[in-house]
């Protein structure tokens, strides 16, 4: 056999297995194109008319992919659903044998669908997103119908435990013209692997409630209406690390103005540092917190209450450092007796501010001073007369010695009258303004330990007032008002699909 020869068998070959091919793709596509002719046009079908005699049984289901926002002034959430219908059309039904086909994909044009309407939906605009998504079509009849849209809806935002809340939404369909004599709405089995796409809300859990009820008292006729109850969780992370914990670790510092010693000075300084940098955080947060007329927030309870604190802690370091600090005056006002008793003799052990060894200090002080303190002028005249006064039996033995003694009784006439009297007289002044002076100082060390007393006794209380006002903004999210799990979602709702194989035969065979 020649080289040509191979190569011609070869090439033959290859050119009938291309013709087997081409001539089994046409084969196909003509059942696809034979069974559609005689689905939607040979044959005549409404799509204004319900598929079933009787009730129409609808089998929905909600898959909720993502809050898109929530409007908390107005009430109106946004969420990006997927909707599933399924059904049976007995019309559209074929034999599998035949054409060899299991489902078509067909658009909303050709067959019936639900005209399910929002009934809480706080869009005015009617959404044709649905127009534009295909529709299975089974062999044995089987209409699945899913398509995606975002719905508003009016829900009542509660937010009172901003960041830490929880809202309790709810999605409500039904058919917009066939009551529920035409369309029954079933609860569809849930589709296994479809996840929430986390953003600032999360989903926590979510049932669905069948009713038949009366839409208006215009006719004696109930619809039924599918409720898609939805339990969100707000995600409090990204304002707890960005707004919360940074205001709380701010105010926080404000105790630290009390550990300060009165005499620095820099205890206003700090406290109005304090107060400035809250101001600017109260600025970043009206962004954040929810603008409701209804409820207040208690995240601004919270703000409120830590500013009110830095403002207090404000007036009351003025008030220590002018207790500290007291006017220079010629006198200084005694500390009142019940201040005394309250503060010095009560509290000052408690805060650990202890008075015995502040009062020591000052005796010993004070016990110098006098040491120090020049004597008096009058046992210097004392001395003085001594040195100068002649006993009785004493006797001159020559002139020149009572002229002596003469002389020496005109140095100390002289000195008694220059000197001795004006030095006594200002001496007895300096004495009383020496007293006048201990005394202030007795009383400026008193003024000066109540403030002590009373800063350290700040610090306590504000150290038990802010831990506390943080307590009482985290915990509320956990208690009763907020717990929107009811029995609801316990309940255990019987889910299942349309069956049309065992019900209807095939209208095409």
């Amino acid at each position: 056999m020649t080289y040509s020869t191979k190569l011609f068998i070869v090439l033959q070959g290859i050119l009938f297995l291309l013709l087997s091919i081409f001539l089994q793709f046409p084969y196909v596509n003509t059942n696809e194109v034979e069974l559609r002719k005689l689905l939607f046009h040979k044959r005549s079908y409404d799509r204004r008319v319900c598929p079933e005699a009787g009730i129409t049984k609808v089998h929905t289901n909600l898959i909720l992919l993502q809050i898109e926002s929530v409007d908390e002034k107005a009430q109106v959430v946004t969420s990006n659903v997927q909707l599933i219908c399924a059904w049976c059309d007995p019309y559209m039904s074929w034999n599998i044998s035949r054409y060899n086909i299991t489902e078509l994909s067909v658009g909303s044009k050709h067959l019936w669908t639900p005209d399910v309407v929002l009934v809480n939906s706080a869009d005015g605009k009617y959404s044709r997103n649905r127009e534009h998504y295909a529709l299975i079509l089974r062999h044995d009849g089987y209409v699945r119908f899913m398509f995606q849209d975002l719905w508003k809806t009016i829900c009542k935002v509660r937010s009172t435990y901003f960041p830490f809340d929880q809202q309790h939404c709810t999605i409500i369909i039904r058919s917009g013209s066939r009551d529920v004599q035409s369309i029954k709405f079933i609860q569809r089995r849930p589709l296994v692997g479809r996840s929430f796409i986390r953003g600032e809300w999360e989903l926590i859990n979510s049932y669905t409630e069948i009713t038949d009820e009366r839409v208006s008292d215009f006719g004696q006729v109930d619809y039924s209406l599918v409720r898609f109850t939805l339990i969100l969780k707000r995600n409090y992370v990204h304002y707890f690390m960005k707004i919360i914990l940074p205001f709380t670790l701010v105010s926080f510092v404000t105790l630290f103005t009390f550990l300060l010693p009165p005499q620095t000075g820099e205890k206003l300084t700090l406290n109005v540092t304090i107060l400035l940098s809250l101001v600017i955080y109260l600025q970043l947060l009206s962004g954040y917190i929810p603008k409701s007329d209804d409820e207040t927030p208690i995240l601004t309870l919270f703000c409120n209450a830590n500013f009110f604190l830095v403002v207090l802690s404000c007036i009351m370091t003025v008030y220590v450092s002018y207790l500290y600090h007291r006017p220079s005056t010629s006198y200084i006002a005694c500390v009142p007796t019940h201040m005394k008793i309250i503060l010095l003799d009560y509290l000052s052990p408690l805060v650990y501010c202890h008075v015995n060894k502040h009062l020591r200090n000052r005796q010993l002080l004070q016990h110098d001073m006098e040491e120090k303190r020049p004597r008096r002028l009058s046992s210097i005249e004392k001395h003085m007369c001594q040195l100068f006064t002649v006993t009785a039996p004493v006797r001159p033995h020559n002139h020149q010695a009572v002229e002596l003694l003469k002389i020496l009784h005109q140095i100390k006439a002289h000195i008694r009258s220059q000197w001795l009297i004006p030095l006594n007289s200002h001496n007895e002044y300096d004495i009383g303004n020496e007293f006048l002076k201990i005394d202030n100082r007795k009383r400026l060390d008193e003024w000066q330990h109540v403030a002590l007393v009373l800063d350290r006794l700040f610090f306590i209380l504000f150290s038990i007032a802010m831990p506390c006002t943080a307590l009482l903004f985290v915990f509320p999210h956990s208690s009763i008002g907020n717990n929107f799990h009811s029995n609801l979602t316990n309940i255990k709702v019987q889910t299942s699909d349309a069956k049309c194989d065992l019900i209807y035969t095939p209208m095409i065979t």
